[in-house]
């Protein structure tokens, strides 16, 4: 039986006021933002994904099942948000889940 290799990641932008002073070209880029991780759900390769709640902190939490951290890691990479410059990989490290809800 293979182990699945899940990756943590956090993901913030890199102005503070990006919730709620968004420029014009930040709304189409964070529309395929989400596009792209429904894609990944799609091919089983984000677990869970979603922002923080608190607009003084913005961040959005990304759990990736990947077959190794190389492929997590360009997975972020290619995330259109991080390629545009809009948010930034803040931490990255692989984890386990030891308990989920089915």
């Amino acid at each position: 039986m293979t182990e699945n290799n899940y990756y943590y990641a956090i993901i913030k932008p890199y102005r503070q006021d990006f919730l709620t002073n968004p420029m014009e070209n930040e709304d189409k880029i964070m529309e395929d933002h989400f596009l792209y991780l429904k894609s990944l759900l799609e091919q089983k390769k984000l677990y869970l994904a979603g922002p923080t709640l608190i607009t003084e902190d913005p961040f959005g939490l990304i759990i990736l099942e990947a077959e190794t951290e190389q492929e997590a890691r360009n997975l972020l990479e290619n995330d259109p948000s991080v390629k545009s410059g809009i948010q930034q990989i803040a931490d990255f490290r692989p984890i386990r889940l030891s308990l989920t809800r089915k």
